[in-house]
């Protein structure tokens, strides 16, 4: 899948999940996000909320973005950035939008309730972007529909694990469930 992890020698060790809740996963990286153990802190935080609105059909993503705001502001993160709100973010002409995103850090965190379109969508995003050099996507873990569900977060990392040319626009990319 082309992930790597270091261990405390320095050694790199290819396709290791790191383990624990919530599931989590480099697709890329060049150099550690340094919100990522924070941003999995939030989650834990805000789990049973999370997971209703995973668990719903019909529910949207901003309804997430709602329940993690709070504490995402406290880490220092801005909610609905754009080039309005901050300039650098994409040149002009692009009317894109992140989630969240610290400036500091230059983090840009994605969440998903369930389209996986959106998904290579927030990919190009984090790409365009000259400043953006970590990307997460928070993705559902299960992915309920009306009739049926499935295993969106697995199904994600199927999906993007064997694109590298993209990636190689940031020093991470890093998926977690919710």
């Amino acid at each position: 899948m082309g992930l790597t992890q270091e261990t405390e020698e320095g050694a790199v060790m290819e396709n290791e999940e790191l383990t624990g809740y919530p599931p989590r996963r480099y697709l890329h990286r060049v150099s550690v996000n340094p919100s990522a153990d924070h941003l999995c802190k939030v989650i834990v935080h805000n789990g049973g909320a999370l997971q209703a609105i995973r668990n719903t059909p019909f529910r949207k993503s901003v309804e997430a973005e709602r329940v993690i705001a709070e504490d995402m502001k406290l880490l220092g993160f801005q909610h609905s950035v754009t080039n309005r709100k901050y300039t650098p973010l994409f040149k002009n002409g692009l009317n894109f939008e992140i989630d969240f995103y610290h400036p500091e850090f230059r983090v840009a965190v994605e969440v998903e309730k369930g389209e996986i379109n959106n998904i290579w969508k927030n990919i190009c995003k984090f790409a365009e972007s000259p400043v953006i050099r970590h990307g997460v996507i928070l993705v559902p873990v299960i992915r309920q529909g009306q009739q049926s569900s499935s295993e969106f977060y697995l199904n994600t990392l199927k999906r993007l694990c064997h694109i590298e040319k993209v990636f190689s626009f940031i020093d991470s990319l890093l998926i977690i469930g919710y």
